[in-house]
């Protein structure tokens, strides 16, 4: 037996299930036939009379048109009835065996058997003609044998060890619709395949209607295909049978029942008993909370990251270290979304984080008090449910209505990076100002080329001057040498 609770609608308690009957379906065969495209009444049209539901039934007749196996089978799964069918073949799996005994063979003769060719090129006793093909698995050729030759290999048949003159060949391919083994050539009569043993093909029409006495049917021919039979028929649609804590006879049209026990889909299988305990599953509220805390937590370390000018972080550090005032906000606005806001569904005392044990440290953290979150888990779980959820596994944000505290603080920190929020003002303010910084830059860039521009013209004059000074300077010391001389002597 098998369970499964809907956690939304399941009531916690303990259920002590007892089935005594499974739901079965009506379950009926044919006689067998010898292929799937085997006619039937001689290829004239027939109908299948159903008769459905308690005594005195509704009875519908559906024609089957060039009726065969696989056209009965056709015709009822089209029928709209609520009756399935199918073929199956008994024999698939049957090997086909058949007993070969040889004749002795003179010069000349020859035979093909198993796609072997053998020919006789002098006398060859019927022993050594049956050793030739003694113990060869299919692919193979055949032994050597003296004043025998042969060509081709074994195709679909494969040999034991000859017992005499006789050999047995078994087919290599499974099913009752193998070729019986066959000999043909010149002289052929020379091998008597004394014994076939194989199998003829056994198909037959399987019919399954639905579980449930409701669903009981029986179905009738012209021609008699067997179906009304009573060896055929082999079960007869019932409801299953179960208690439950006690209060028995419960009946139900099929195997799953879901409608008994509150919540919870049981699973029959076999007629047994078993005890179910439906309870709350906290793990995945746990889990939830354990995940905020540490998304809280983590939000807050880069923070700080980006708020320490000393921070060695080459991506992140130091990017707000001048900008406390906003990473002071924002960290404002987290904790009214999330530990000081109140849900619009409160209950029973229930009505923040902080009643669920959890709780800002000094250093700017979120922890869970395990003493209050256990207590409020245990005492209070419903109101905890109807402070977080309002009773609403899927409200949605531009619901009207009340919601709960975790769809409600969601919405508020999507507000901070959604169009308009404060995150991404912030972002359009800042890339705003470093266009403004790059256009400052670039005119900063033009006025100091010009200036590089100017200066080193001036550079150049100042560079003509000085050299038209030396010049001066070089002429005149040479007056004043020669002046010198002029006045020495």
């Amino acid at each position: 037996m098998t369970a499964a609770a809907d956690g939304s609608v399941a009531v916690p308690g303990t259920y002590v299930v007892q089935a005594s009957q499974l739901a079965t379906p009506t379950r009926i065969v044919s006689n067998s036939h010898s292929s799937q495209t085997a006619t039937l009444n001689g290829g004239t049209a027939f109908d299948l009379s159903f008769n459905q539901g308690p005594s005195p039934g509704v009875t519908t007749a559906v024609t089957v048109t060039n009726p065969t196996p696989a056209t009965v089978v056709q015709t009822i799964n089209t029928a709209n009835l609520g009756i399935s069918a199918s073929l199956i073949n008994k024999s698939a799996a049957v090997t086909e065996n058949a007993l070969v005994t040889f004749s002795a063979m003179t010069s000349g003769q020859t035979f093909t058997v198993a796609g072997v060719t053998v020919t006789a090129s002098g006398n060859v006793t019927a022993a050594n003609v049956a050793a030739a093909f003694s113990n060869i698995a299919a692919g193979r050729s055949i032994n050597s044998t003296t004043n025998l030759s042969s060509s081709g290999t074994m195709t679909d048949w494969s040999t034991a060890v000859a017992s005499g003159t006789a050999v047995r060949f078994t087919s290599t391919t499974a099913g009752g619709g193998v070729t019986d083994l066959s000999a043909s050539g010149t002289n052929s009569g020379l091998l008597t395949i004394a014994t076939t043993q194989g199998v003829t093909d056994e198909w037959y029409i399987s019919v399954v209607g639905e579980t449930g006495s409701q669903n009981q049917f029986t179905l009738s021919s012209t021609p008699d295909l067997g179906f009304s039979t009573n060896s055929n028929i082999l079960s007869t649609a019932q409801n299953a049978v179960l208690s439950v804590n006690g209060i028995g006879s419960i009946n139900r049209a099929s195997n799953t029942v879901s409608d008994v026990v509150p919540g919870v889909s049981l699973g029959l299988i076999g007629t047994s008993s078993a005890t179910i305990t439906v309870a709350e599953d906290l793990s995945s509220l746990r889990n939830s909370i354990d995940n905020l805390v540490a998304s809280v937590n983590d939000f807050n370390a880069t923070l700080k990251k980006m708020e320490d000018p000393d921070n060695a972080d080459v991506e992140i550090g130091g990017a707000l270290s001048k900008d406390s005032s906003f990473v002071n906000l924002l960290r404002k606005k987290v904790k009214a979304a999330l530990l000081d806001k109140e849900s619009a569904t409160a209950s029973g005392g229930m009505t923040t984080l902080r009643d669920i044990g959890l709780a800002y440290k000094l250093n700017g953290d979120i922890e869970i008090n395990e003493t209050l979150y256990s207590s409020a888990i245990t005492s209070s779980l419903s109101d905890v449910k109807a402070m977080l959820t309002a009773n609403n596994d899927k409200q949605s944000r531009y619901d009207t209505a009340a919601k709960g505290l975790a769809l409600e603080s969601k919405v508020e920190l999507l507000n901070l990076t959604e169009t308009d929020g404060l995150l991404v003002n912030r972002e359009s303010n800042a890339d705003t100002n470093l266009i403004k910084e790059k256009d400052a830059l670039s005119a900063l860039e033009t006025r100091m080329a010009e200036a590089y521009k100017r200066y080193i013209k001036q550079f150049a004059a100042m560079e003509s001057i000085v050299q038209r000074s030396k010049s001066t300077g070089d002429y005149l010391e040479g007056q004043f040498t020669a002046m010198e001389n002029m006045y020495s002597n």
